[in-house]
C-alpha cells in the first residue's frame, strides 16, 4: 500500500492532479482492508466533505484504477469494489456474505504468462471462491437447528 507521500508523488508522475477529493478518497480507502464499494466510499468521505457527490467518488476511482493507483475488483461480477493495495497480491471470496480476504503467495505471484502470438497479456488476476469460517459456523448452526425441530 502507498503511503500518502508516495501517492502524492505518484499521482504527479501519471500527470494527475493531486486534488483534495482524489486524495481523500485515497485516504479513505487507504485506511480499509475491506475492499468497499464506491457507495461504501462515498459515504464515509462524505462525513469529511459534505459536498462531494457519488459521481465524482466514481469517476476518481476509476481515475485512480486506470493508472494502477488501486485496484478495482469485481467478485462474482458483482459490484465493483476497490483495494488500496496495488502490492501483487490475490482474492479470497466469500460466496455467502461478499467478503473479500487478501491472499499474498509468493508461488502465485511465480505464474508463467502463456505465449501467444496472437494476444498481448497486460496482466491476471487469481480469485477463489468459497464460504468463509464465519458463514460456515452460522450454516452449521442452522442445520443443527433444522435438525432439532425435526426431530420435535
Amino acid at each position: 500500500m502507498l503511503t500518502v507521500e508516495q501517492f502524492i508523488d505518484a499521482c504527479r508522475a501519471k500527470g494527475l492532479n493531486v486534488t483534495y477529493q482524489r486524495l481523500l478518497i485515497y485516504k479513505t480507502l487507504a485506511r480499509t482492508k475491506s475492499h468497499p464499494t464506491a457507495e461504501s466510499i462515498y459515504h464515509e468521505v462524505k462525513t469529511e466533505y459534505p459536498s462531494i457527490s457519488l459521481a465524482t467518488v466514481y469517476k476518481t476511482l476509476e481515475t485512480l484504477a486506470e493508472h494502477n493507483l488501486i485496484q478495482k475488483v469485481t467478485p462474482l461480477h458483482d459490484l465493483a469494489r476497490y483495494d488500496g493495495d496495488t502490492n501483487p497480491h490475490h482474492h479470497l471470496v466469500c460466496l455467502e456474505c461478499r467478503k473479500i480476504v487478501d491472499v499474498y503467495d509468493e508461488h502465485l505471484n511465480q505464474l508463467k504468462m502463456p505465449e501467444d502470438k496472437n494476444f498481448r497479456i497486460h496482466g491476471y488476476r487469481i480469485q477463489f471462491e468459497g464460504i468463509c469460517d464465519e458463514c460456515a459456523s452460522k450454516e452449521r448452526v442452522k442445520s443443527s437447528t433444522e435438525s432439532v425441530q425435526q426431530i420435535q
